[in-house]
């Protein structure tokens, strides 16, 4: 007997206010997290697990085989059509292959670890007159224990391939509830075996803790979802369960009924999206800098746009796929119509965030760390490319649901091209800058692209009056905020805690005060769509009725 779900609209509505619920805990857990490390440790040990973390997504990469992405559209698919235990079978049946690479990527990178070491020695002796002590002390470390470091990367790089497994299946099934729980574990935890790192261990033993609490926290966070799917499957159906090796034996056996149709094709453009995501990415730029400091400041740089942009999409996560899915199945609402929806809310929440970032962003970096203030125009250059970026590509996301597999092809390879374009010639000449706009604009020409095969193929149509709307109020908010920037007292010379606590309360406020103009303003202008604010006006939130009024 198959259980009854809720509507679409109710499974999609709880989605997005799961993850609104949790956006501001998941916030914290990663503005503690990202400070704790940016201002306890040099930037050359920042340097050092940037580019661990970077070399973990690179083989990460290499292992996904488009595998994490294809998932929120096959599972449901096939439980729907062969049962919970086709999809459980699915699932085990590409984890065993997972497992199958990240063997022989770890024997590589075992034969390769001279060569490992004397890349990491490389970037250390750099400017060695910037914090030359630190360089020296992590010249020592990796002489050392780069087997270490190469063991971690084996395996956070296995960790993660399981979670984004395992996070798939629940986010197929809009468990949000669960997902952000996860999540959230995953961003308090190393946050706080940091902070234990830092406290009790020896200075020269503070790059092993910090990735020690890399690899407990994911560990963690696997078995939570693990816990999570398992429930989840059980409360499927009520057919008879297997044992898992019958169902892994059975899926070897019959690999190719095991897979769903399609699967392998969608999972090799999404395989191809991923791969190309990585490449126009500031972890895989970094790794042609030439100095720890270089690394340092672009990955602060960028993790300040990855985490406010991160923040400001949270309702959206693991909406979209299982959305434009169901409507294509027949479940309700016109794949226009939700593609309109998506985009709005992201303009609404992406276009005043983006402007307020750009604005704020040199003295947001004085209270994160003085130390990476030569990162603000990292950020003025990346946030318009990363912020649009994220708005263009929903329409890919329809054209994925919707298997117009060449045109995401042209995308994510006109990507690639321009990766490749750009790299010639804008790090030469601007640096850093260079560099950042190198992977920023490859974004932006993808998105521009599916965009308009999206409107083309499947009639999407970009909500223009909204977007109007939208850009008349950030205008006036970002005309008071740039008055009342000016007016912010901005510390000068050595900028202590206290200062630093000084100058956050102010950037706090006018935060505030130019979300409220942005709000006012934008109700001046007609405010929400009405649809959209009928659907707003029926989630379970604090002060709804101020809400109510403002949009």
């Amino acid at each position: 007997m198959t259980i009854r779900r809720p509507s679409l609209a109710t499974q999609v509505s709880q989605a997005v206010l799961w993850n609104t619920l949790f956006a501001p805990l998941r916030l914290l857990a990663e503005v503690i997290a990202t400070l704790i490390k940016l201002n306890q440790l040099s930037q050359a040990g920042f340097g050092i697990i940037t580019l661990v973390r970077g070399a973990s997504n690179l083989f990460g990469t290499a292992l996904d085989l488009g595998i994490a992405r294809a998932l929120p559209k096959y599972i449901p698919e096939t439980e729907r059509t062969g049962g919970a235990r086709a999809a459980r079978r699915l699932f085990l049946l590409v984890a065993s292959l997972q497992l199958m690479i990240l063997v022989i990527i770890a024997t590589g990178l075992a034969l390769a670890h001279r060569q490992i070491e004397a890349y990491l020695q490389g970037l250390l002796r750099g400017e060695v007159s910037v914090e030359a002590a630190a360089r020296a002390e992590l010249s020592q470390f990796v002489a050392e224990f780069h087997w270490f470091i190469i063991a971690a990367i084996v395996i956070l790089l296995g960790l993660g391939a399981l979670y984004d497994l395992l996070m798939a299946v629940l986010s197929s099934f809009f468990r949000q509830k669960a997902w952000n729980s996860i999540t959230l574990v995953a961003g308090l935890l190393p946050q706080v075996l940091v902070v234990i790192a830092i406290l009790v261990l020896p200075d020269r033993w503070d790059i092993p803790g910090v990735l020690i609490a890399m690899i407990v926290a994911p560990a963690i966070a696997v078995m939570l979802a693990g816990w999570q799917v398992w429930r989840l499957q059980s409360g499927l159906t009520g057919e008879p369960r297997a044992s898992l090796l019958a169902d892994l034996r059975d899926g070897l056996r019959d690999l190719w009924q095991a897979l769903p149709p399609g699967f392998i094709r969608y999972a090799g453009v999404s395989y191809l999206m991923t791969a190309t995501d990585f490449i126009a990415s500031f972890e895989f730029i970094n790794f042609f800098n030439r100095d720890i400091r270089d690394v340092s400041l672009l990955a602060a740089g960028a993790l300040l746009v990855r985490m406010s942009l991160s923040y400001l999409y949270t309702p959206l996560v693991g909406v979209q796929v299982p959305l434009f899915t169901r409507v294509r199945q027949g479940e309700g609402g016109t794949t226009n119509g939700a593609y309109q929806s998506l985009i709005r809310l992201q303009l609404l929440l992406m276009v005043p965030g983006g402007v307020g970032l750009i604005l704020l962003a040199a003295p947001a970096l004085l209270v994160i760390s003085p130390q990476y203030f030569d990162a603000a125009p990292i950020v003025w250059v990346l946030t318009p490319c990363l912020f649009g970026e994220s708005m263009l590509t929903t329409a890919h996301n329809a054209l994925m649901v919707n298997e117009r597999l060449k045109v995401v092809i042209a995308a994510r390879l006109v990507a690639l091209l321009t990766v490749m374009v750009l790299a010639f010639w804008l790090p030469a000449q601007f640096g850093l800058i260079g560099m950042a706009l190198t992977f920023g604009l490859a974004r932006v020409a993808a998105g521009l692209v599916v965009t308009l095969a999206g409107m083309r193929f499947l009639g999407l149509r970009w909500p223009w009056r909204f977007t109007f709307r939208v850009s008349g109020a950030t205008v006036l908010m970002t005309i008071v905020v740039a008055v009342l920037r000016d007016l912010i007292v901005v510390p000068t010379g050595t900028v202590d805690l206290i200062a630093r606590l000084g100058l956050a309360i102010q950037l706090l406020l006018l935060a505030g005060i130019g979300a409220l103009c942005f709000l006012v303003a934008l109700r001046l202008f007609g405010g929400l769509e009405q649809a959209d604010r009928t659907q707003v006006l029926q989630w379970r939130i604090p002060f709804r009725q101020l809400l109510q009024r403002l949009i």
